[in-house]
């Protein structure tokens, strides 16, 4: 009781001080996982970060670059086990779940390429690999796997081949247009 209220208190200079010295959420991120005894109130300010904002990005999930995440992280689950490949946009209330059934043939957790995009509330679950330069649409769920190019759309998933998808996010902040890769927002036109 006496630790969760201590907690409460120091949370607001906690999170001041891993964001002063890591930079933000995934800088705080890389030191957790790369620290071999990684302090329990930055474990916990990182937990909190998350649980703030509706959302839980497990701490053992691997990503290549920093996923870009279009509608900022509310309602995203990515689980402890995935691994995301560089470049993948991901939009608010999708899930990356493991399947923990030992038992049933999706067990494990999903793999995905490089350059995936994933539209609003769409579910990606179990043993699942997704190729390079696919595309997840709206609430479809994927549980099983894509090759790269190809396209799932609908609930259940139809999943469509595609050759040379440009899954590039491009977004216009304060009129200027912005293109995601290699883990961050440029400038200059593709």
């Amino acid at each position: 009781m006496l630790k969760d209220l201590l907690f409460c208190v120091l949370r607001p200079f906690l999170t001041c001080y891993a964001f002063a010295r890591y930079k933000n959420i995934w800088g705080l991120k890389r030191h957790l996982e790369t620290c071999s005894r990684p302090g329990k109130l930055m474990r916990l300010t990182y937990s909190h970060y998350f649980m703030r904002r509706g959302s839980f990005i497990g701490l053992g999930s691997q990503m290549e670059t920093t996923p870009c995440f279009p509608h900022g992280v509310q309602g995203i689950f990515i689980s402890e086990k995935a691994r995301i490949g560089k470049d993948a946009v991901i939009f608010q209330q999708v899930t990356i779940g493991s399947n923990s059934l030992k038992n049933s043939a999706g067990y494990g957790a999903p793999v995905l390429g490089n350059n995936v995009y994933i539209g609003a509330g769409a579910k990606i679950i179990g043993r699942v690999t997704i190729g390079n330069n696919c595309r997840i649409g709206a609430n479809a769920v994927v549980y099983q796997d894509m090759p790269d190019n190809s396209v799932a759309v609908c609930a259940p998933t139809r999943i469509l081949q595609k050759e040379n998808l440009d899954n590039t996010h491009v977004t216009v902040l304060g009129g200027i247009e912005y293109y995601y890769e290699d883990g961050r927002l440029h400038t200059a036109a593709k």
